[in-house]
């Protein structure tokens, strides 16, 4: 469109838009404005210009999303830990916190607006890996691990593209994925030393009886398992261990070497541990 002529049409349609003389007359209706601005600069061109004030409009008018607080974050973490999981309806209020925690965290627009709002990912992401994972039931721990694996591997920034993008969010990620881990290699490593000394216990009264002419059975009276949902958090489910492992092994190629470092250092203390890579242990609890 000719410069003069686009500049001579949007003084046309300020006075069309401002005028209460207008306005009185046809009030929202736009087509006796339209008809006249036609007639004067031709439809073509009036048609383009009317759409581009249309975008315009629609863009002032859009509603924000909302900037996510620390303060924010601090009361749905408060929320979730006052709400006991004892009915079907708190446990789904329960879910409902966690599902938002995460919605927050991996949402394009909600962080787009807000310079500071990798704080706020990092306090969620720190709430998720301590202190809810702490006094969750096990359908939240798959709510809470399934939202880390989008933060993590598939999170949409504004610019287009997927992961986290803020090293600080990914140093309060692989921390709290570590003393997850720790507490489950841990566990394991206790339970595979227990079940080792009741084995030499087995093996050394039975040589005892044996040397006395005895027999007999030999029964070990195990503790009764609890059936409770807080009960055994470690060692994890082979699937949820195997995800967190997934992640921390993911860090081995970190864009940055502190993350790169920690990761590998994570690692090499876990196999020293346990005396064989954990991948073999995912792969046999499998079977």
């Amino acid at each position: 469109m000719n410069p003069i002529k686009y500049v001579l049409m949007f003084f046309a349609y300020l006075w069309l838009r401002f005028d209460p003389i207008l306005y009185i007359t046809f009030r929202k209706d736009w087509t006796p404005r339209y008809e006249f601005l036609a007639s004067i600069f031709g439809e073509t061109d009036t048609e383009k210009f009317l759409a581009q004030r249309i975008n315009l409009v629609k863009a002032r008018n859009k509603i924000l999303p909302p900037i996510i607080l620390l303060t924010d974050v601090d009361k749905k973490i408060t929320e979730f830990l006052t709400i006991k999981p004892s009915a079907k309806l708190n446990k789904t209020q329960r879910l409902a916190i966690l599902d938002q925690l995460i919605f927050w965290a991996v949402d394009p627009e909600i962080n787009r607006f807000n310079i500071d709002s990798y704080k706020s990912r990092s306090a969620i992401v720190d709430g998720l890996l301590n202190i809810i994972f702490q006094n969750s039931l096990i359908s939240e721990i798959n709510c809470i691990l399934d939202g880390l694996k989008k933060i993590v591997f598939s999170r949409v920034t504004y610019l287009g593209s997927k992961g986290e993008p803020s090293p600080i969010v990914h140093n309060v990620i692989l921390s709290g994925t570590a003393r997850i881990l720790i507490s489950h290699f841990n566990e394991v490593v206790r339970l595979r030393d227990e079940k080792l000394e009741k084995m030499t216990k087995v093996k050394l009264i039975k040589e005892i009886q044996k040397s006395k002419g005895e027999t007999g059975s030999l029964a070990f009276s195990a503790e009764p398992r609890i059936d409770d949902d807080f009960e055994a958090r470690y060692p994890l489910p082979n699937y949820q261990a195997k995800l967190l492992w997934k992640i921390l092994t993911h860090y081995r190629f970190s864009a940055w070497p502190e993350s790169r470092e920690k990761a590998a250092k994570l690692i090499a203390n876990f196999q020293k541990q346990l005396g064989f890579p954990p991948e073999e242990l995912f792969a046999l609890n499998e079977k």
